[in-house]
């Protein structure tokens, strides 16, 4: 197995209208353990894969502070095709910073990216959580076997 590039995603969460935050965390049993939300877009660059993404997120928080990312997202390419995309694994911290590794599965029913839908990604990031930001960068696993 190789990895191949597809693209970099840089994706910043927006206000939550009415909450005056870019995020909510409910917490409901009183620990660390909880769900989250929030939305956002952002620009995916790449030589496979660019454009502008819009995203929602739900993860779950651990009782450890890892989260567990849930998002789903759209992204319209420069060339006019609509991919969506779902992404899910860890984020765990280290001195402060969130390192993300996750999986990453496209879907799209243009034929320039019908290549996507048989294609499984993996995503090695960064969370800025000061900005608010993710900044990561997607493979895909090329099997040779």
């Amino acid at each position: 197995m190789r990895l191949e590039p597809v693209c970099e995603m840089e994706l910043t969460y927006d206000d939550i209208p009415g909450l005056s935050a870019k995020f909510a965390l409910v917490r409901p049993h009183g620990g660390e353990e909880g769900k989250g939300y929030g939305t956002g877009g952002g620009a995916v660059r790449g030589e496979r894969l660019a454009g502008v993404a819009h995203w929602v997120n739900h993860p779950h928080r651990r009782s450890d502070g890892a989260m567990l990312p849930d998002a789903h997202g759209v992204i319209r390419t420069e060339d006019g095709a609509t991919v969506l995309f779902q992404l899910q694994g860890r984020t765990f911290f280290e001195n402060h910073t969130g390192k993300q590794l996750l999986t990453v599965l496209f879907d799209a029913d243009d034929p320039r990216y019908a290549w996507v839908n048989d294609s499984y990604c993996v995503l090695e990031g960064v969370v800025d959580a000061a900005r608010f930001m993710m900044i990561a960068r997607v493979y895909r696993l090329i099997h040779e076997m």
